[in-house]
């Protein structure tokens, strides 16, 4: 009888280890060398964020990843282990326009404050200092959602970028025309990711503005809002928009 109920404890406790981080199955160890990292915003607030070091060693390449509203440096936990065998170390990092989704606190939320969209933005600045601090020489930034649009501005505005992600970008703002506008400017390779309705609902739009060379578009039945869309537990075309991915770092140059 007591070996009865053993095996069924031993069976919930692995139930309840499955069912955690909203569905998501358990996360990989990490690799030695990752760790917290922290800097200072553009308006000098305590940003926090993830270091995922690359598997190749001493490699000068770095990915800043940015989630979306609600979200916090968690929704890169699976693509930091894809960058890093491609030869990147990966900065994922906590917006002050987030939350703890993903079974995760926000720590720049949480601990310097919240703040509107644009407000992250100052953030996003951060991280880009904090990369040319460790004179990282390719520098891409991948942003998602509200952040992707970010992204965009980031790559026409500020110097230093190899290479723009955005998934699901999009005219977030109050001025609807604002995103189209930076989106036109960006001179480095751009992907653009989103769904096969997001495409027809004004992405198209910001995909054709864009004149960089290569420019690469990646929209798959069954994808999902966002950076959630390379989780297979969130949209059945995650392999899909993976592989986008992991050609475009490929053949950046």
């Amino acid at each position: 009888m007591n070996r009865v109920l053993l095996l069924a404890s031993a069976a919930l406790t692995l139930l309840v280890c499955c069912s955690c981080n909203d569905g998501n199955s358990e996360k990989a160890p990490k690799p030695d060398g990752f760790h917290e990292v922290s800097f200072d915003s553009s308006d000098h607030k305590k940003v926090y964020a993830d270091f995922f070091p690359s598997a190749q060693q001493n490699s000068e390449k770095v990915i800043l990843m940015f989630h979306q509203a609600g979200s916090n440096a968690g929704e890169y936990e699976n693509m930091e282990t894809v960058a890093s065998q491609l030869g990147y170390n990966c900065i994922a990092v906590d917006l002050r326009a987030g939350g703890d989704m993903w079974g995760r606190e926000n720590r720049t939320a949480s601990k310097s404050g919240t703040g509107e969209y644009l407000d992250a933005y100052k953030d996003m600045q951060g991280a880009l200092e904090y990369a040319h601090s460790q004179n990282y020489t390719t520098i891409v930034v991948w942003g998602s959602s509200y952040s992707a649009s970010l992204a965009l501005k980031m790559a026409a505005e500020e110097t230093g970028i190899k290479g723009a992600i955005a998934f699901s970008p999009g005219e977030y703002f109050d001025d609807k025309t604002l995103v189209k506008g930076w989106a036109s400017k960006v001179s480095c390779p751009v992907l653009i990711a989103c769904t096969p309705d997001e495409l027809k609902d004004g992405r198209q739009d910001l995909y054709d503005a864009i004149t960089s060379d290569p420019k690469v578009l990646a929209q798959f039945s069954g994808g999902v809002h966002g950076t959630s869309t390379v989780l297979p537990e969130k949209s059945p075309a995650a392999a899909q928009y993976v592989d986008k991915v992991k050609d475009f770092l490929t053949n950046l140059k």
